[in-house]
């Protein structure tokens, strides 16, 4: 018995002398996190920073010229007030449908998202009598306000395993008796066809990676075409984790 005990009190012993894991650096202090050094952080935020203009491929429909634009509060990266609508309706079967929207008089209809841009190029002065400005018809009935996420130490929550994203979705119910009872949803990673991973970013948790949602904020915000590696968010993303 007493042996037993003398091994239990060591056991306990060495469990509370057991290092803990090392908390993650966190401060807006603009620096980087570890994983960049400076230089390459500081080209990063740079390129997040960067505003863009029609020159660059900014437009026909855009939200805001940069990145840091939506993501600057209390430092670049952040979050901030400013949204995106988004907007839809259902269908005779109750299914929702993305909207139709029509711009350049009826010329042109945007469909396949349910994005609504807030700015437009035209008209201007090389074309004055092109309207481009998306407006929402009356039947998208659906309409909802996105705000901006902060993009502050995202490149930590990616390193998470998704077994303890599992884990911690398993006990919620558990141990608050039901009030919380979260789901862990499997989702494709983009950059890596056939693989599946668990979903913890956007407003959904629809990414599983900071890759797959890389091009769309940009393309979506600006309506650059990006590819994966050229996205000025993935570029920031590389280090934009403090």
């Amino acid at each position: 018995m007493k042996t037993l005990a003398l091994v239990l009190a060591l056991g306990l012993t060495l469990a509370m002398a057991a290092p803990g894991p090392d908390e993650a650096p966190a401060a807006f202090d603009g620096a980087s996190n570890g994983l960049v050094d400076q230089a390459t952080h500081e080209s990063d935020r740079a390129t997040f920073d960067e505003a863009e203009a029609i020159a660059d491929g900014l437009g026909p429909l855009y939200n805001a010229q940069s990145c840091r634009e939506c993501h600057q509060n209390p430092d670049s990266g952040g979050g901030s007030q400013i949204t995106e609508l988004r907007v839809g309706h259902r269908d005779r079967k109750g299914q929702f449908v993305d909207p139709s929207i029509p711009i350049g008089d009826g010329t042109v209809v945007v469909t396949g998202r349910t994005l609504v841009n807030d700015r437009a190029i035209c008209p201007n002065a090389a074309f004055p009598a092109q309207e481009i400005q998306e407006r929402i018809p009356d039947p998208e009935n659906i309409r909802t306000l996105r705000v901006s996420l902060s993009l502050f130490g995202d490149g930590f929550v990616e390193a998470v395993p998704d077994e303890t994203l599992k884990g911690i979705a398993a006990r919620q119910a558990r141990e608050t008796h039901g009030r919380i009872s979260g789901l862990a949803i499997s989702v494709p990673v983009l950059e890596a066809p056939g693989t599946y991973a668990i979903g913890r970013f956007g407003w959904k948790d629809q990414h599983a990676s900071l890759l797959s949602p890389g091009p769309t904020p940009a393309a979506s915000a600006s309506s650059f075409r990006t590819t994966r590696r050229s996205s000025p968010h993935f570029k920031a993303f590389s280090s934009r984790n403090r």
